[in-house]
């Protein structure tokens, strides 16, 4: 799509608000205007800018989301609980035909099928054309979401977008009318529409001007996420209970109609909490929540119903969801405010529920928790239960009920003392929502409503402080989100995969080392994961440090289920084993090569047939020095050697020497690659030239001095073992030293066959 440029044009959230204003706009009119009215036609108009801007979200959607399957789980969880309002809405226009997010969830399928290059192409054509099938089946607008969303996922650019988009409208335009026509002559659909009411899609095309104009930024986050998908069933129920007031409707349909609405939220509360990380808390709230909605549905039987026995079953269930509620108040009090409930207390309310139920089962053979129930056609607008008088059992049962609210909340206040501020917020709303649970009891003992409940009114209240807790201060993801900052924190990595090699959770140490990719990834299809998990890579070396890896079954009672890798930073174990293995390969005096470390080395170079020249070096009257001035002097001498070569290096191309202590006053030295005479003379000047003044430096200057055996190095002229080349070199080596004994001393002699040369 086309940029209007930075900081210029529409944002995401513009566009959206744009699609939701003009939604509102089509659906009132659908509601309250006449449809071929001018006023009807310009409402229709503008609510078609609603569906092409959703569809090239879900393109945008799917092209940026990190968790696809999340995406799709979203969508059809909203899609499920828009069924309901939808149809109050909509039941005579679209009969059996679904909603708009059950149209934007087959066409973000249908993307699915076709970005999913491991199905066989007559798969994918096949799982499209159950799609499509399904759209023109069920769909409210049919197939034209799953046409909108396949041009804006793979159109390249706005131009060629607006071709496809102006094309396909105008197909499925033309498709349309002429069945329309052949409908009024032959009748086959319900839907009697004719050709003018149906001119008005082509409105969609206006679309493309706020698509123009969209920039590509995020935009304020107004509402959230959920807000569009929360937004659309609510404001059908709110339409329609403005139809149900414009048409005269009774106290009891209103009242009725209310505790639907808290129904249904609680019921979406619900969904939203199971769709949480798994945790204790989460299982708190839920059993919470599920007692809250059997408490209303109980209610809303009892009242739509005139018959004494209809409310003694609704009673019942009522009852029963609230002895549930206070064990889950408890629950909650021990999972949300993280202290331990003893369980003589769960055994406690346990005894108390159940003797609740049975007075409420017999209260017509005891009067426990009644004296009686009769239902009194005459105190208000509409039927309702009336007590005859109460029973023991039920002042047992308000007593219960009081201690357990106060004593959860002793346990909040308790709590909120020990902890942060963020957790203070999500418990005070927590506790809220419990309190405000209840208020509807408190009014209708006051007799402010004439001895109706509400709880409708109070259902709303605590489901936005359950929203507050659970959204905007994540108390559900709390315990993951405590789990997975400290595997953050450590220095282990840990990527768990399934049997079918999908990604179910990676820590932040895993993105460190290879790079980004989302939950439920073929782990197989990242290079160097895959390496991981097959064992072609076990250790990892990135900015100084070094990882090893190492992979474990995942077994869950007994059957393999995946796998984990494991991502271990030995950097510091590995540092240590290389000074500790450089120490074993290092003289201890000198920091030179040790024998060994000099002899492996050289065998090395020469299975590799490199030329170079050898020197073999001893330090004359040494013996003496040790003998005159003491082995104190004498160490210091044999560092000043080790000096000596350090600085005649310097001179040489970096790496190309390579020098070793043999033993006591003895070292050997192997230049890389260098075989002129007149170069490594040069060599050997610099050397005896540097020993001569690290010596003086030392305080001993003239008490020893340095003579050198040299042989040039030819791969062709040696012998093709190794180690018989090598013992020849040092022969050759030595006896061109001994020449240089001969000689003086504090010179160097080159090998050259069984005479040696200056």
């Amino acid at each position: 799509m086309k940029s209007a440029g930075k900081h210029r044009g529409l944002d995401r959230t513009q566009l959206k608000l744009l699609a939701i204003l003009a939604m509102v706009v089509d659906h009132t009119a659908w509601g309250f205007v006449e449809f071929m009215s001018p006023l009807g036609q310009i409402m229709h108009l503008f609510g078609r800018l609603t569906l092409p801007i959703m569809c090239f979200f879900i393109a945008e959607g799917f092209r940026h989301t990190s968790n696809i399957r999340h995406y799709v789980s979203r969508m059809a969880t909203f899609a499920l609980l828009a069924v309901c309002p939808f149809y109050l809405f909509f039941h005579e226009e679209y009969l059996w035909r679904q909603n708009i997010i059950f149209d934007l969830l087959l066409a973000l399928l249908t993307l699915c099928v076709t970005e999913h290059k491991a199905f066989p192409k007559p798969l994918r054509i096949t799982l499209v054309c159950l799609l499509i099938a399904v759209s023109l089946a069920i769909g409210g607008w049919v197939v034209m979401p799953i046409l909108y969303v396949l041009i804006f996922y793979y159109s390249r650019d706005f131009k060629t977008t607006a071709v496809r988009f102006i094309a396909a409208t105008c197909l499925l335009e033309c498709i349309l009318l002429p069945t329309i026509w052949l409908n009024q002559q032959y009748h086959f659909s319900s839907l009697d529409w004719t050709i003018p009411e149906r001119l008005y899609l082509f409105g969609f095309i206006f679309s493309l001007i706020p698509l123009y104009f969209y920039n590509g930024e995020k935009g304020r986050n107004i509402g959230g996420r959920y807000f569009f998908y929360i937004f659309y069933p609510a404001h059908f129920l709110i339409l329609k209970g403005i139809q149900f007031l414009r048409a005269g409707a009774s106290a009891q349909e209103i009242y009725i109609h209310m505790h639907i609405i808290a129904l249904f939220i609680g019921i979406g509360l619900l969904i939203y909490v199971l769709r949480q990380p798994n945790s204790r808390a989460q299982t708190a709230v839920v059993f919470f929540l599920v007692c809250s909605v059997m408490y209303i549905f109980g209610f809303l039987l009892e009242i739509t119903t005139d018959q004494v026995a209809g409310v003694y079953t609704a009673t019942k269930l009522q009852y029963f969801a609230e002895v549930m509620v206070m064990i889950a108040v408890t629950l909650c009090a021990q999972e949300l405010f993280h202290i331990r409930i003893p369980t003589p207390v769960y055994a406690a309310e346990t005894l108390v529920s159940l003797f609740v139920m049975h007075c409420m089962f017999t209260f017509e053979k005891n009067g426990l928790m009644y004296t009686g129930i009769s239902i009194n056609r005459t105190a208000g607008p509409f039927p309702r239960m009336e007590i005859e008088g109460y029973g023991p059992a039920f002042y047992v049962f308000v007593a219960y009920c009081i201690f357990v609210c106060f004593m959860v909340i002793g346990c909040a206040l308790h709590s909120t003392r020990r902890n942060d501020t963020l957790q203070k917020r999500r418990l005070r709303l927590l506790l809220c929502a419990m309190i405000t649970m209840w208020l509807h009891v408190v009014i209708k003992a006051t007799g402010i409503t004439g001895g109706y409940e509400i709880p409708a009114l109070f259902i709303p209240i605590a489901a936005g402080c359950i929203i507050l807790a659970l959204v905007k201060y994540s108390y559900l993801d709390s315990v993951n989100l405590g789990i997975s900052n400290a595997i953050n924190q450590g220095s282990e990595g840990i990527l768990i995969i399934d049997s079918n090699h999908r990604i179910l959770y990676s820590n932040e140490w895993v993105h460190r080392l290879f790079g980004e990719f989302a939950q439920y990834d073929d782990a197989y299809r990242i290079p160097a994961v895959h390496d991981a998990f097959t064992g072609v890579t076990e250790t990892i070396s990135l900015e100084g440090h070094t990882y090893e890896l190492r992979v474990e079954p995942l077994t869950e009672q007994g059957h393999t289920t995946g796998e984990i890798l494991w991502i271990f930073d030995l950097t510091e174990h590995y540092r240590y084993l290389e000074k500790m293995k450089e120490a074993s390969s290092k003289d201890s005096l000198t920091g030179l090569n040790n024998r060994q470390r000099f002899e492996n080395a050289l065998r090395e170079l020469l299975k590799k047939r490199t030329a170079g020249a050898f020197f073999m070096a001893d330090l004359d009257h040494f013996k003496q020095v040790n003998d005159t001035y003491g082995h104190q002097v004498g160490d210091r001498i044999l560092t000043s050697f080790a000096e000596a070569v350090r600085h005649a290096s310097e001179v040489v191309p970096e790496g190309s020497l390579l020098t070793g202590r043999i033993g006591g006053d003895e070292f050997c030295l192997f230049y890389c690659n260098q075989t002129d005479r007149r170069e490594l003379e040069q060599f050997a000047q610099n050397l005896t030239d540097c020993f001569d003044e690290a010596i003086a430096r030392a305080g001993h200057p003239g008490v020893t001095s340095l003579s050198l055996g040299i042989t040039t190095v030819l791969p062709e002229k040696l012998p093709m073992s190794v180690w018989t080349a090598s013992t020849l070199i040092k022969q050759q080596a030595d006896k061109a030293l001994y020449a240089a004994k001969e000689a003086g001393r504090k010179t160097w002699r080159f090998y050259e066959g069984d005479r040696a040369a200056h």
